[in-house]
């Protein structure tokens, strides 16, 4: 196993939401690593939880077998180009797949690969080569059987090749449309999702969705921010287990940037009206755990004249219908200025009502866990930044390049 390091003790939180009482480090790369940005790292499926990490451009994977407490030596996958970029994960019971780009003659290719043996060392596939890509971030949803691959090929169309055999051989590629940035997608069973910014002109930007209910193979494609009078960009999205609700946020690049939620409860057909949730802010994300909907974003308060950029999550018990509840979770962070997607703070929930977020201070990481809305108190990880959680687990970087595998209790 890794060699691992005791954190910190943590705060006591109020017994609706007991916090954690001890985190355990693991560093995966020294200096020069890199992991990617908006979560999709670490991935879990049942008891196994996967982190992801680029390391001197190659890519990496360590496993663990026991939700997360013990790590097993990270596997470098066989790629060995040494470029690889923008590593995204899915999981779906035995079978771990993977994501990333890499250089080629100065254009960038979009390469999958996955193993069907949670990870292991020698599981892994040869790597498959899905062509010229943008630099947009890939994304993988893996569903039962299913895998699905969504990007923006070199042409500037939005792209989804889905495999109905667990990634050993993939349908053609469907088309969906013209795409500028800020492709996500979300799947449960047969439906899929996929949205994405679209640049009508130089000053206007919208939100489009395609939803497919046949495991990808056609699509329903809207524009669903078309008559809005601000730009509409960062479209998030997730879709709830058990129900199939698929919910969106967006944000409106209006005089005072606000964040908007709406959802969809018949597979895409038809969407609800864009309710405002707060402003101004950044970086909205989403969760839906069945009962509660989470929304954390990033608050812009101002302190003697200077941005303060304050974690918050707002929550909804009626099915989205408003969200009146907002919790601050940081108070002043130190942070004057978004830097790309650095900061983003990223919940993740499981079908029986746990939360997890992640959020980022001036001084590093810090972690919170609740359930049905209560949230406990933050727990210290450590210094950096790009951090994203599932189950107990957290990946995230430091300043030099160090990505750190850690786990609480």
């Amino acid at each position: 196993m890794l060699k691992a390091l005791t954190l910190s003790a943590c705060l006591l939180a109020p017994a609706a939401a007991q916090a954690f009482s001890q985190c355990i480090a693991t560093p995966l790369t020294g200096s020069g690593g890199e992991i990617a940005q908006e979560g999709a790292n670490p991935v879990s499926a049942g008891k196994w939880v996967y982190a992801g990490f680029m390391d001197g451009g190659k890519v990496g994977v360590a496993a663990s077998s026991d939700s997360g407490k013990t790590l097993g030596q990270p596997v470098v996958l066989a790629n060995g180009d040494g470029t690889a970029k923008s590593l995204r994960l899915a999981a779906n019971g035995k079978d771990l797949y993977a994501a990333w780009h890499i250089k080629q003659g100065g254009a960038t290719h979009l390469m999958f690969d996955v193993s069907h043996a949670n990870g292991a060392a020698g599981s892994w596939d040869a790597p498959v080569d899905f062509g010229l890509v943008t630099r947009n971030l890939p994304q993988l949803v893996a569903s039962g059987s299913y895998v699905h691959l969504a990007y923006i090929a070199a042409d500037g169309n939005i792209a989804v090749v889905s495999s109905k055999n667990g990634g050993r051989k993939f349908l053609a590629p469907v088309l969906l449309g013209p795409g500028s940035l800020e492709v996500a997608a979300a799947g449960e069973g047969s439906h899929l999702y996929v949205t994405w910014e679209v640049q009508l002109s130089k000053k206007h930007d919208e939100v489009m969705m395609a939803s497919s209910a046949d495991d990808g193979a056609s699509f329903t494609v809207q524009n669903l921010s078309h008559g809005r009078p601000d730009n509409a960009v960062e479209p998030i999205l997730t879709v709830e287990e058990s129900s199939g609700r698929a919910s969106l946020v967006w944000r409106e690049t209006g005089t005072i940037p606000t964040g908007y939620y709406l959802q969809s409860a018949d597979g895409g057909r038809s969407w609800s009206a864009p309710l405002a949730v707060d402003g101004p802010a950044r970086q909205f994300m989403v969760a839906d755990d069945g009962r509660t909907i989470y929304v954390s974003y990033l608050k812009q308060v101002m302190i003697e004249g200077v941005p303060d950029y304050q974690v918050m999550v707002a929550t909804s018990t009626d099915a989205g219908l408003s969200f009146p509840g907002k919790q601050n979770l940081t108070g002043m962070t130190g942070i004057t200025k978004i830097i790309d997607d650095d900061f983003r703070p990223i919940p993740w929930v499981r079908r029986e009502r746990a939360f997890r977020l992640t959020g980022i201070k001036a001084d590093g990481v810090y972690l919170w866990g609740g359930r049905d809305g209560r949230i406990s108190r933050a727990t210290f990880l450590g210094p950096g930044y790009l951090a994203a959680p599932a189950l107990d687990s957290s990946v995230w970087q430091s300043a030099d390049g160090a990505v750190t595998y850690g786990v609480c209790n």
